[in-house]
This record gives C-alpha cells, structure tokens and sequence, in this order.
C-alpha cells in the first residue's frame, strides 16, 4: 500500500512540473431520452469549450448495461447511431452543435440504454516550447431510448440486513419494459420493531452511486438506516417519482 501511494504521489508531482494546461470541456444535455423513430430520435448535444485553445473531439457510441450489482458493461453500438460531425474542432470559449439520432431497431419492445462520449482528442504540440502531459476529457451522456408508452414496473423482491452494519441489503426486479431512476423518488423503509424511517433527496443520491435499473433485469442495492434501526425482519417500499429524469 505505502508503494503504491509513494508511486502515485510521484507521478502526480511530475504532472505538475511538466503538464500543459488542460482544457475543460461542458457537454448539454447529459442525459436525454429517445424515441425510435420520428422527430424524437435525435438530439442535439451543445460541447463548451472553456479553455483558451481549440479541442479536437469526437463522439462515440456504446450499449449500456446495468449489472445486478450496479456495475456496467458497454458493448461498442455505433451502427445504432448517426452522429453528425463525428469529430470537431470546438473554438476556443466557444461551443459545438453534435446531432445524435438513433437508427438502430424501429421495433424495440423496452427502454435502451447507451452511453454517447465526447472524446478529447490530443493535440499536436510538437511546436511549442513547453511539452508535456496532456489531461484529457470523456464526457459520457445517457442516451434513453424507449417505445411508446414504456413504464417500470418495480417490484421488491427481498429485504435482509446487509454484510456493512447500518445497512439494508435490497434486491428489486423491473418487470416493466421501461427504465427508472431508483433515486427519484422515496424510499420507505420499515424496521423489524415496526418504526420506519424514509431516504429521498440528496441523502438517497449519495446513497447510490448507480441508480439506474433497465426494464426486465434486477438490482442489488445497499440502503443506509440509523444505527437504532432494527434490521431483522424489516421491509422496504419505493415510491417512483416517474415524470422526473
């Protein structure tokens, strides 16, 4: 552990003697959802240039999968998307128009789910008299499409005491064939002694780092409680907040 630290705290000391400065980048919308087909099939994606130099970027599209345990896999998916420019050169405090439209399945039965990433892409700086380190940005967006009419359907499916203390261990099924948000929303949680105590907010945003469920899969999530709450035996209920993104 103490090599590991010393090796990261000598490289970031070299970043800083010898990076150039990096370029920041904004990205509007970051999450955004799609219909398969018609006018709500594509977006248009705004990228800011903050810093004082031209970004070369480009954009990239990846199937999205949310494990059961809140983890990811992305499966690269560009035949689903048309991105018009692929690449550009955003101006220095200037801005970038990128439309993104789906073009994959017209006929899907539930919510899919990708990320769009705008990639910084280097710059030459070949001729300048300071080299160095080049800090670049990925910027992922959550890229939703859905069918007409697709809704969650959430469903508890089991409640127990998780391995941390003062937390619940809570597996919940979407048999719906749309996404949801498990942060948007209350949380109602029941101890076994019957008290009951309610997360929602900013408490319940830092309380899952992944809240995304898709349609017909299931999620492992840890909830915390208070140290008093009786954990055996208790129940849990989610009240979905469906218009919020």
């Amino acid at each position: 552990m103490k090599s590991k630290l010393k090796r990261l705290i000598v490289a970031l000391a070299m970043m800083s003697l010898t990076a150039s400065p990096a370029l920041a980048v904004r990205v509007q919308p970051m999450a955004y959802d799609l219909t398969p087909t018609g006018s709500g099939a594509s977006k248009d994606l705004r990228v800011e240039n903050t810093g004082d130099k031209p970004m070369p970027v480009e954009l990239k599209v990846e199937r999205r999968q949310i494990l059961p345990d809140g983890s990811e896999k992305r499966i690269p998916a560009e035949d689903d998307f048309l991105i018009f420019p692929p690449q550009g050169i955003v101006p220095p405090n200037g801005f970038q128009t990128f439309r993104v439209q789906y073009v994959g399945d017209p006929a899907i039965k539930k919510t899919v789910l990708y990320v769009v990433t705008v990639v910084q892409l280097p710059i030459d700086t070949s001729g300048e008299k300071s080299t160095g380190v080049q800090f670049l940005f990925n910027m992922g967006t959550l890229a939703a499409v859905s069918p007409d009419g697709a809704r969650p359907q959430l469903e508890i499916m089991d409640v127990k005491p998780a391995v941390t203390a003062a937390k619940l261990r809570i597996e919940v099924k979407n048999s719906g064939n749309g996404y949801a948000r498990l942060r948007n929303g209350v949380w109602t949680l029941t101890g076994g002694d019957g008290k009951v105590e309610t997360l929602e907010g900013e408490a319940l945003s830092n309380a899952l780092a992944q809240p995304l469920i898709e349609p017909e899969t299931s999620r492992i999530i840890e909830l915390p409680v208070s140290a008093a709450f009786v954990r055996a035996g208790a129940k849990a209920s989610f009240s979905l907040q469906t218009a919020a993104k």
